[in-house]
């Protein structure tokens, strides 16, 4: 009996395969990349500190090899609602901090910075006075060397 029972289920299988709808050439894939690309590409890289300034922050990041690069990214994108251009998010534990710059086209999107909200970590600091930076609230793009 187990035998039929067996039997039947293979026949089965083999009737369903036999009516099984072939995939047509002309329909893409999900993962065939020909337009099923995204806009947006990222670059990250470890931050060492953020300087607090009254108008702007200050980030040292690291650059390939030996470098140590500066930006300074107005207080104003953080500020700008739902669209902002500026975003922080709270490093998990036993990570250090890094920033993420999202590209979208080509150009600027949003600078995501993944550090303690804590102010007395050491990753945080602030500016000496009379710091000049040469970024304004009405700045759009910022120049980023990796």
């Amino acid at each position: 009996m187990k035998k039929v029972i067996i039997a039947f289920m293979l026949a089965a299988c083999m009737a369903f395969s036999v009516f099984a709808q072939e995939e047509s050439k002309s329909e893409k894939k999900i993962w065939d990349h020909g337009d099923n690309v995204s806009e947006l590409s990222y670059q990250s890289v470890p931050v060492f500190k953020i300087l607090d300034q009254a108008d702007a922050y200050i980030i040292y990041y690291e650059k390939q090899g030996l470098d140590i690069g500066q930006i300074a990214v107005p207080k104003a994108w953080f500020k700008n609602g739902l669209d902002r251009k500026l975003d922080f998010r709270t490093k998990p534990a036993g990570m250090g901090s890094y920033m993420t710059v999202l590209y979208k086209g080509g150009d600027l999107y949003k600078i995501l910075l993944t550090v303690n909200p804590s102010r007395l970590d050491p990753v945080w600091g602030v500016a000496p006075n009379g710091t000049k930076t040469e970024v304004s609230a009405d700045t759009q793009t910022i120049d980023i060397k990796f």
